[in-house]
């Protein structure tokens, strides 16, 4: 009897149709995922996770195997095929597996669920992000299979456990729906769609069976067609009617499981980056920082954002003050989070090569809209990239080094044209606090914007009396002038104390800054590079620690935030520098207390290992000894690590069964030897004794069923000595049934785990077609031990089943009649041996 056939023919008709209609559930649920990963890319990772679960379910079952081993059947599969479908492309010739790849494969197993909820829509670094639909589905896929294939088909009528397949479906459903985003994909239609092929799939598979005549089928079918026909307009009409009504209510109060989850990474414990101003200007003057591609004459590019002044320095907000999005940077993939509040009409590409720039905050310019890690380290840290919408900056928690290379693609804020914002008020955005600005910064102020009331004039205002009254000194030996470095609220003062004011862009960005605040402006302090000279179509461009400066942003309603660089050129400091008798007291300012800061502090390190910078490939092997090598590890790790699963599965099972009363240790040296020949591929009879089993199997099991019966039915407990003996038996036998199999049986045989039972009465009353009799499993496993001999058609088998005799009178060749000392063909007589304990 061929076994795949027999198995094949249990799949009928409607377990078709459930595996179809419970796919189809499946993918409609798995649509939601569109909303966080905005592309389609996750379709085909879904597809494989459908693929993988339903074929290792459908393989168990043409197997035979049991519910552990086709759990591991898929396990297997979900690692060789999902370079293919989760990593396309990542592999060894794009889909086959490498150590990357399952490695990425079981990592995303875990940390793709937190991804999925950290990183900003549209989800796509790192790597390992596209696991997550595919585990997803795998997971629900080969669970719901094993339900149909195995438990749903002897449930044919009953409703209530067939449902029992639709909570996979539900819970993918609510699954994409709160990792995704606010605006989910058709999230009405797909729940309405998931509800009626329910409703339709539960009423179908009832009810038919119990319907005798054709023409009654007719009917019931054209009636059920009609009523789904109704119920799916009028629940259409339903649906579309409420959901207008109620859709705004439900956008406003949806649950996220992203706007509940704060990242752990807070980058204002960082040291401020314009507290390391000084150490550009005079460590790093002429140290190349940056090599730049695609630059424009005016560009400048973006380091740090700071909205927050404390009174000793501007520095990133803290996200624990809950104002929306400021101070919070998220996982990000190649496309980075927009924001809507720009005007622009141009667009810059740049590329950036890192020489020795070794800071955390990335080197941007205007608002990336796509961030490509291209070369370097930092291609393998991508999950160490964050971003801020709202800034438009972004951060390597790890650190950029040397030979990085990077791409940012992005959108420039246009420059308002003369009067354009003349009337425009400023936008109303929330910014954290400041510390009171010195009496003189303010009183300084007043005086900048005498006769100006527009808030653009004003600000222009500021911004021209700095550049014309002011005077540029970085406290280098080389400037006129001393000027000390610091932002805080006591050099504020002193910057409008002495009778010229003398700084750089740290003083002055972070003075105007306060002045636009003290008018009740939105304003921030941003630092970055300035190249001094760039040469009009591209090129590459050095960037200098001299390049380095700040300036001023506000925010205008409707045009977004424009810059201010209050900044002077001028250098030539007159000498009288002393500050003069004040005409009118001022009120003392309480400076905050002053930390000393060493000079290694002031420029951001990230926090790395000491030896990050020894990450270079000494191994010296030749690029086709790597290639050899992973080709032969992989199949090697793949086949190992199963093997070392199923081996511990049967020492476990083993040691069990030795221990216990000695009845049950000598009975467990039967159930050992059945087991270890039933993963060689030996047939075991259903509901039949030890006697009769033995000779069905193996003719060299019979001694082991004798001693097991007599243990178990007989008065004396057996010695120690002969349970031992009886295992070294036992032992013996499945020695001599490897030898008579095949290589390839052997081989099978490693990764099968059976579990010989005792049949309850409930099994002897659900006789399934196709089982293993007692004359199918004397065939099957003399054929087995013959190595493929003739042997009867199956029509002869039948009629041996149903009379003990072959049509022509004689008995299966090479078996004993039931007068004989063999085995007994003939069904046996109800009671006897049948009930007894095995």
């Amino acid at each position: 009897m061929n076994t795949t056939n027999a198995a094949a023919r249990r799949f009928t008709a409607r377990g078709w149709i459930d595996l179809g209609v419970f796919a189809a559930l499946v993918l409609i649920a798995m649509l939601g995922f569109q909303s966080p990963y905005s592309g389609w890319w996750f379709l085909l990772a879904t597809a494989g996770g459908l693929i993988v679960g339903v074929g290792a379910a459908l393989l168990g079952s043409l197997w035979r195997l049991n519910v552990l081993n086709t759990v591991l059947v898929g396990v297997a599969g979900y690692f060789l095929l999902g370079t293919a479908f989760a990593l396309p492309f990542s592999g060894f010739l794009a889909v086959l597996p490498t150590f990357q790849t399952l490695a990425a494969l079981a990592i995303g197993a875990v940390q793709s669920w937190r991804d999925i909820i950290t990183l900003q829509p549209p989800v796509e670094g790192p790597d390992h992000t596209l696991v997550l639909p595919y585990i997803a589905t795998f997971a629900v896929t080969l669970a719901g299979s094993i339900v149909v294939l195995r438990w749903l088909q002897r449930h044919d009528r009953s409703v209530g456990k067939a449902a029992v397949v639709l909570v996979g479906p539900l819970a993918l459903f609510i699954l994409t729906t709160i990792t995704g985003t606010s605006e989910p994909f058709l999230g009405v239609l797909r729940g309405l769609a998931i509800g009626l092929i329910a409703v339709v799939w539960l009423g179908w598979r009832r009810g038919l069976p119990n319907v005798a005549g054709d023409e009654a089928r007719k009917g019931l079918w054209r009636r059920r067609l009609a009523g789904t026909a109704v119920i799916a307009v009028a629940a259409g009409v339903v649906a579309g009617g409420s959901g207008a009504i109620v859709q705004p209510v439900v956008d406003s109060e949806r649950f996220v499981l992203r706007d509940e989850v704060t990242p752990p990474f807070e980058p204002f414990l960082y040291e401020s980056p314009l507290a390391g101003f000084r150490m550009y200007t005079k460590d790093l003057r002429d140290t190349v920082l940056l090599k730049i591609a695609g630059l424009e004459p005016g560009d400048s590019l973006r380091l740090a954002v700071l909205d927050s002044y404390t009174g000793k320095k501007w520095e990133i907000v803290d996200p624990d003050l809950g104002i929306e999005g400021a101070g919070t940077y998220n996982l990000v993939g190649r496309d980075v989070p927009q924001t809507d509040f720009l005007t622009s009409s141009t667009m810059r590409q740049i590329e950036v090569h890192v020489e020795n720039y070794d800071d955390i905050w990335l080197p941007t310019i205007g608002a990336p809209t796509r961030v490509d890690l291209i070369a370097g380290s930092v291609t393998d840290r991508r999950s160490d990239l964050r971003f801020n919408a709202e800034t438009g900056t972004g951060l390597v928690m790890s650190g950029l080094g040397a030979n990085d290379v990077y791409a940012v693609t992005a959108d420039l804020q246009d420059y308002p044209l003369e009067g354009q914002l003349d009337n425009i008020p400023v936008a109303n955005i929330e910014l954290p606090p400041s510390a009171p600005a010195p009496a003189v910064l303010v009183e300084r102020m007043q005086t900048f914007i005498q006769g100006e009331t527009s808030p653009y004039l004003q600000l222009r205002a500021i911004e021209q009396a700095f550049t014309s009254q002011g005077y540029l000194s970085h406290g280098t030996a080389s400037d006129q002038a001393p000027s000390r470095a610091g932002h805080g609220l006591d050099r504020m003062q002193e910057l409008f104390d002495l009778r010229y004011m003398i700084g750089d862009s740290e003083q002055y960005a972070s003075a105007m800054a306060l002045m636009a605040r003290e008018l009740g402006y939105p304003s921030r302090v941003v630092m970055g590079y300035a190249p001094e000279s760039v040469p009009q179509g591209g090129g590459l461009v050095d960037v200098r620690g001299s390049d380095v400066t700040a300036w001023v942003e506000v925010a205008f309603e409707g045009f977004g935030w424009v810059r201010f660089d209050p900044t002077p050129e001028q250098t030539d400091v007159p000498v009288n520098t002393v500050s003069e008798p004040q005409s009118k007291p001022r009120a003392q300012v309480r400076q905050p207390p002053q930390t000393e800061e060493r000079p290694d502090d002031l420029i951001t390190a990230a926090d790395r290992p000491e030896d990050d910078e020894d990450k270079v490939d000494e191994s010296g092997l030749p690029w086709w000894v790597i290639a050899i090598i992973t080709a032969v590890a992989i199949p090697l790790v793949l086949y190992l690590l199963p093997l070392l699963v199923f081996v511990l599965i049967r020492a476990i099972r083993r040691r069990r069964r030795q221990r216990g009363d000695p009845d049950a240790r000598l009975a467990g040296a039967w159930d050992e030897a059945v087991d270890r020949l039933a993963e060689l591929g030996y047939a075991v009879p259903v509901r039949e004794t030890r006697p009769r089993t033995a000779r069905a199997m193996h003719p060299e099991l019979a001694p082991i069923a004798s001693r097991a019966d007599a243990a178990v039915f007989g008065i004396a407990e057996p010695s120690d000595a002969v349970i031992e003996g009886v295992w070294d038996d036992a032992d013996r036998v499945v020695r001599a049934a490897r030898r008579e199999s095949t290589f390839a049986r052997r081989l099978a045989a490693r990764f099968r785990v059976s579990q010989h039972r005792r049949r309850t009465a409930k099994d002897a009353s659900s006789r399934v077609r196709g089982e293993m009799t007692l004359a199918r499993a004397d065939l099957r496993n003399r054929a087995l031990r013959s190595h493929g001999e003739a042997l009867p058609s199956a029509e002869t088998i039948a009629q041996i089943e149903a009379t003990g005799h072959a049509v022509d009178g004689s008995d299966l060749p090479g078996a004993p009649t039931a007068s004989g000392t063999g085995i007994a063909i003939a069904k046996p007589p109800a009671g006897g041996e049948d009930g007894r304990r095995r």
